[in-house]
Order: structure tokens, then sequence, then C-alpha cells
């Protein structure tokens, strides 16, 4: 019996544990030595209209690894709204920052524009993130790649929780010793 159970409990565990991280790299190595300097049209966002057959460009891992990495790789920064709580602490602005950039042939990220802004400071926080996203793969159009614009929201919701720096360990002291 448990043997069984101890089975049944790896058996389920183990996909949990080996659940594969994406690997934000990925495209890369294909798109290397890419540059895409010609004038072409733009699809979808404030540009072109979006046509039926057209493939979206894509985030190494999806659409839940790119919200997962912008919220990891996002600075909070401290913006109050002037207003106050019962208690007296100041509340912080939130909502989200909506920002279009377009991504060209290579997978690269380009012309970035706030759609929808905040404040100064949060505007500044989603367009740094935006900028260090990894490469894409590129949109495609009839099988050939294409540019394409793309609208990300960056949400400054809440605070984020720090957990408070560990104390230092006090240094000793050799007169806490007892020599015998």
């Amino acid at each position: 019996m448990k043997r069984k159970l101890l089975g049944l409990v790896v058996g389920l565990l183990l996909p949990v544990s080996v659940w594969p991280q994406a690997d934000l790299l990925m495209y890369e190595a294909m798109y290397a030595n890419c540059v895409d300097d010609e004038k072409s049209p733009i699809y979808g966002g404030n540009y072109c209209d979006y046509p039926k057959n057209l493939q979206d460009a894509k985030f190494p891992g999806g659409d839940v690894e790119l919200s997962l990495y912008i919220y990891q790789n996002t600075v909070m920064p401290d913006v109050f709204s002037g207003e106050k709580d019962i208690d007296g602490t100041p509340f912080l602005v939130t909502g989200d920052v909506r920002v279009q950039i377009v991504i060209d042939r290579c997978g690269h990220t380009c012309c970035y524009e706030i759609l929808q802004s905040l404040s100064p400071e949060q505007d500044a926080a989603a367009i740094d993130v935006v900028r260090t996203l990894p490469t894409f793969r590129p949109a495609t159009l009839d099988g050939y790649r294409v540019k394409s614009a793309y609208v990300i929201p960056v949400k400054f919701n809440k605070k984020r929780y720090r957990a408070p720096e560990p104390e230092p360990e006090p240094e000793p002291s050799y007169d806490d010793y007892y020599y015998w």
C-alpha cells in the first residue's frame, strides 16, 4: 500500500518539478545577424489594417511568459496621488500604462509609443521594461516575415511586497566566550 501511495505521489509531483521554463533567447539565434532597415508597412495598431491571414508575432513561451516577464522586470516607482486613507497613508497611483511597440522582421522591438499614460515616472518605467524584451518570432503574412504593432499593458496596481533584509550576524566578542 505504501509503495502504491509513494508511486502515486512521485507520479504526480515529477511532472510539476520538471516543468519547462521558457527559453527567452530561443529566437535570438534564428535572427542573429538580421538587420531590418528597409521601409515596409507595419500591420496592426495605429498603422495599417490588420489582415485576416496575418499570424501574430510570438514572444518566447507565449503571452503568459510575456506577462510574467513584464511583471518580474518592472521597477515600480512610488508615485503618490496626493490623497490619504484614514490612517494617513498616502495612496499610490495605480492603473495600466499601455505601450505600443513595433516588432520588425527580425523580431526586435522598436518605435515605443505610450497609448495610455499614468504619470511620467510610470510611463518611463513601462518604456524601460519594454525596451529590454528579448527577440520575438516576427509576424508572418502569406509566409513572409512582416512588421507588426503590438500593444503591451504594464500594470501598476499595487506596491510590491519586498521582504525585509535579514539582519547581519553580530560579530563575535571574545568576552562572550568562557574559558575553562
